[in-house]
């Protein structure tokens, strides 16, 4: 035989000899099979609405003082904010709005949708604002009075806002022959001007004033 194969035969036989010590040791195993990529194919489960983040699985009750609050209170105007049998005007939650906070904000009054001729109140205080300016350009409420004002746009876009920061939250925003009104409480006495908030408006004399007494 050959010294090239006795030697090949030789290699063989150690080959197989360390593969089977090799199997036979204890705690090797073969590489970690990686788990499915995390999250996929799992259900998201949003909380349940009232549901502490925190872990907590008992919905929050809502406060006896709100709910009477809003029991007997009713809009003025459509979608606009409650008024209570109070004379208080309320947020949705119950609450007595802020005329400072923010135009638009949940703890500001809320301009009604767009009214027809016949939704608005006959006791509103109304409003028609074109180029020319706003007529009537001056009114009179009574101070801590719920007020319920209605502005009509003659021609284009306004926006109705005060200057005092009291009643920033009062505004009023209208599209061209578009009607919309806003119910807050009265501040105390005073005059109080108005404008229109669009650009280059009041400088053409889109102003007025409120009179509170």
């Amino acid at each position: 035989m050959q010294k090239s194969t006795v030697w090949t035969i030789v290699i063989v036989v150690i080959l197989v000899v360390l593969g089977i010590i090799l199997l036979s040791l204890p705690g090797q195993e073969g590489p970690e099979q990686a788990g499915p990529e995390e999250g996929v194919g799992e259900e998201i489960v949003l909380p349940e609405e009232g549901l502490d983040l925190e872990g907590a699985e008992e919905p929050v009750a809502e406060g006896e003082p709100v709910q009477e609050a809003l029991k007997d209170a009713e809009t003025v105007v459509p979608e606009g904010s409650l008024v209570s049998d109070k004379g208080e005007v309320l947020t949705s939650s119950g609450e007595i709005v802020n005329n400072e906070a923010l135009p638009g904000s949940p703890d500001a009054p809320k301009q009604s949708r767009s009214l027809a001729e016949g939704e608005v109140p006959k006791d509103a205080v109304t409003l028609n604002i074109t180029a020319g300016g706003f007529e009537p350009n001056e009114f009179t409420v009574k101070a801590n009075s719920v007020v319920t004002l209605s502005a009509t746009s003659g021609d284009r876009t306004h926006v109705f806002k005060f200057d005092d920061p009291g009643l920033q939250g009062v505004a009023i925003g209208i599209a061209g022959g578009e009607t919309r009104a806003i119910t807050f409480k009265a501040p105390s006495s005073g005059d109080y001007t108005f404008f229109c908030d669009v650009p280059g408006h009041r400088g053409r004399g889109e102003t007025g004033v409120m009179h509170v007494k």
